[in-house]
């Protein structure tokens, strides 16, 4: 079975490692990070992962820019491999990711993913300041990686604003969330969880069940996870070999097919 992981980082971070619990308290940790590619390829290849979906930690640590070609010099040494993400502003202060000349350097990249981090870089995730983009986001089905790291009523609120944004929840704590996600799994149709913090007894097998196997998407958040400890959780959620696959890999595929650019 192919195996995509659609949550890894590259580079090391400021603060070894920031984690959110389930109580929405920062948790600082030491975890082995990976420098380059090379040593993410190699942890890939240790647990049998065929491609993954990539960002830089300087991408929030310490510049977009600087992360942004950060993780492209490194995607470019094992491009069949690893799918690179970028961090996005608001264009009224950075021109270029306004969307006529963020779209084309995507494009020109191999970049069909993006991410955001709004309160780290001081703005907010909306219409008023980002509906230039988003609405464009929305058209050319570009998803969005967004954490409820940085609060769940920035998540609640994009997705009210645009109920057609394709987003990813990564890093959203390893204990109980349905409360807080399964109102949006059942309210917004292009609502994905990456599975690297379900690891509750019983989480993937009950989203499977309510919302479909269509609506997760196999990550580890590497490295906060090991790729190990959320491979082995999916496989062994107990469900069918059909959901299994989807997870795994079709999912993933399915959205990188559908972004136009």
């Amino acid at each position: 079975m192919r195996i995509i992981d659609c949550s890894c980082s590259i580079g090391f971070k400021t603060i070894n490692y920031e984690v959110v619990n389930h109580e929405h308290l920062l948790v600082r940790e030491k975890v082995k990070q990976v420098r380059d590619a090379e040593e993410l390829l190699i942890a890939m290849d240790y647990c049998g992962v065929d491609r993954a979906i990539v960002g830089h930690n300087t991408m929030a640590d310490v510049d977009p820019d600087y992360g942004n070609r950060a993780l492209i010099a490194e995607t470019a040494k094992a491009p069949e491999r690893l799918i690179p993400t970028w961090t996005i502003l608001p264009s009224i202060t950075e021109e270029q990711y306004a969307p006529e000349h963020l779209f084309p350097a995507m494009k020109a990249s191999g970049v069909k993913l993006l991410r955001a981090y709004p309160e780290r870089n001081r703005y907010l995730l909306n219409g008023v300041v980002m509906g230039d983009l988003l609405q464009e986001l929305v058209a050319a089905q570009i998803p969005l990686y967004l954490s409820s790291s940085e609060g769940w009523d920035g998540i609640y609120q994009v997705l009210q604003e645009y109920p057609d944004l394709t987003v990813i929840l990564y890093n959203y704590g390893l204990w109980s969330h349905s409360r807080l996600t399964f109102p949006l799994l059942k309210t917004y149709k292009n609502f994905y969880i990456e599975t690297g913090d379900l690891q509750t007894a019983g989480e993937i097998r009950e989203i499977c069940n309510k919302f479909g196997s269509e609506r997760l998407l196999f990550g580890s958040e590497f490295p906060s996870n090991g790729i190990g400890g959320p491979l082995a959780t999916l496989f062994g959620s107990g469900i069918a070999t059909e959901h299994l696959e989807n997870i795994a890999y079709r999912n993933a595929e399915r959205m990188l097919s559908e972004v136009k650019l």
